[in-house]
């Protein structure tokens, strides 16, 4: 069972759980409202949501992106050491992201408000003023307002490694724009997932025909636990609505072999799902799909 949001017929949003041949509905109306309780409370619906016996026909729902209502997206960065290494490649300011990766304080920012995500198969995007845009697959914590973990998602962080690289402060420009945050339309719920700590990541881009970049990184390659990053991100910030905390990418491309527009970027993590979205930098893309 996983958690989703979809469309029905006449047009309204229902939150519950799919079951892969149907779908129940839960007695939240909207992700943002699940968010408010606590992991138990959560356990319980879901329990009596299935027991219940209705049932809906999935061909009948239209899956859409995982969260809503003032639920957010943050982003913890230089979590795995093939990421440090990459971003001091990148940048003249190597010494911020070897300094980041060893100090207490983990590197956290906003990425997306839940308006702005989309979900597997939608287009991905991609800054027009960008050289060199890169995929960064990340295992990401479904956090409730109490800051206990609900579920995991797949995320693709769309990031603009050309503008951060200039200058680190440049990382809200690097990170914020239409397509640039994706999520997989389901939530599987944390207590299903066997072994968090160890998840294989895998992603690929295609050009085409051909395959021109693959890579691979096990979660149990993070600097971090996801209890210390949980922690700092509700240190100073609350989240009353639950927040989606994206734990940081161990698969970096090379230098000067980023995103093209047309590229299709595949991102699996076992036991979580998968993503698939082709790239644009066509803004006016994104404008029919904010919802």
């Amino acid at each position: 069972m996983k958690f989703v949001r979809w469309r029905a017929p006449d047009g309204t949003t229902k939150v519950g759980l799919h079951g892969g041949d149907h779908l129940s509905q839960l007695p939240f109306p909207t992700v943002a409202e699940m968010l408010r309780h606590k992991v138990a409370d959560i356990r319980q619906a879901t329990e009596e949501a299935v027991s219940s016996g209705h049932r809906v026909d999935p061909a009948e729902a239209e899956l859409l992106a995982p969260i809503d209502g003032r639920t957010e997206v943050w982003g913890a960065g230089v979590t795995y050491q093939r990421s440090r290494t990459a971003r001091a490649e990148e940048s003249g300011f190597e010494k911020v992201y070897h300094q980041v990766y060893d100090a207490d304080r983990p590197e956290l920012f906003f990425k997306s408000a839940a308006w702005r995500v989309l979900t597997d198969g939608d287009p991905g995007g991609l800054r027009p003023d960008c050289t060199d845009s890169v995929c960064e697959p990340e295992l990401a914590l479904v956090l409730n307002r109490h800051a206990e973990i609900v579920g995991a998602l797949v995320c693709n962080d769309l990031t603009s490694r050309s503008i951060e690289a200039v200058n680190p402060i440049y990382l809200p420009q690097a990170k914020v724009f239409p397509g640039s945050c994706v999520l997989s339309n389901a939530i599987v719920p944390w207590w299903a997932i066997d072994t968090p700590e160890d998840l294989l990541i895998t992603m690929a881009v295609h050009r085409g025909s051909e395959i021109v970049f693959s890579g691979e990184t096990r979660t149990s390659a993070m600097r971090r636990g996801y209890g210390e990053l949980v922690h700092w991100l509700f240190r100073g910030e609350q989240f009353p609505d639950g927040v989606v905390l994206s734990t940081g990418t161990g698969i970096v491309p090379p230098l000067g072999e980023g995103l093209r527009p047309g590229d299709r970027a595949t991102v699996t993590i076992d036991q979580v799902g998968g993503l698939s979205n082709v790239l644009t930098d066509d803004r006016g893309v994104f404008e029919g799909l904010l919802r």
